[in-house]
């Protein structure tokens, strides 16, 4: 019988290292001097075929510095749409953002049926390091939606902390 270490026996070792922005995020928003970078005002995805041709069209609008923005996309389905529509607000005031991916996405849904939770998990990168997140929610776009937010919030924070 072989003993593994706890480094060899642990599946998802490599991601332990990764932080999760999710948590780091909670954290902050629940901090009374906490000042968040950005917030959403509304989100919207419309998803519809006409002619045998899809088209997924999403719209945000953002609260940065007291300015509401208005950000707009299609894309190849609704996550990656309001992913486009929330970084052209986004790199407008960060540019930084240009170098932030989503790397990985990942949806799970628990229970039985359609109204079951859905959980949302995210990794991202800027090219120098990788964070996840994870929300949850009975509605797949809306857990996606906001692990896409802790994302971007947990990023610009910690280049906010960086160049304090």
């Amino acid at each position: 019988m072989s003993h593994q270490t706890p480094e060899e026996s642990n599946f998802f070792n490599e991601d332990t290292k990764v932080p999760q922005a999710s948590q780091e995020v909670e954290e902050w928003r629940n901090s009374q001097h906490y000042d968040p970078p950005f917030g959403i005002e509304r989100w919207r995805v419309i998803d519809e075929v006409w002619n045998g041709k899809t088209a997924i069209d999403a719209v945000v609008l953002v609260d940065v510095n007291g300015r509401q923005e208005f950000g707009a996309a299609q894309g190849v389905g609704g996550v990656n749409a309001l992913d486009q529509a929330l970084r052209q607000v986004l790199t407008n005031h960060f540019p930084f953002i240009e170098t932030v991916q989503l790397v990985e996405l990942y949806t799970h849904r628990g229970g039985a049926g359609t109204a079951a939770e859905v959980v949302s998990i995210m990794k991202f990168s800027d090219g120098v390091q990788q964070w996840s997140t994870m929300r949850q929610s009975r509605d797949l776009l809306e857990s996606a939606w906001l692990a896409l937010i802790d994302g971007y919030e947990w990023a610009i924070t910690m280049s906010r902390k960086t160049s304090e």
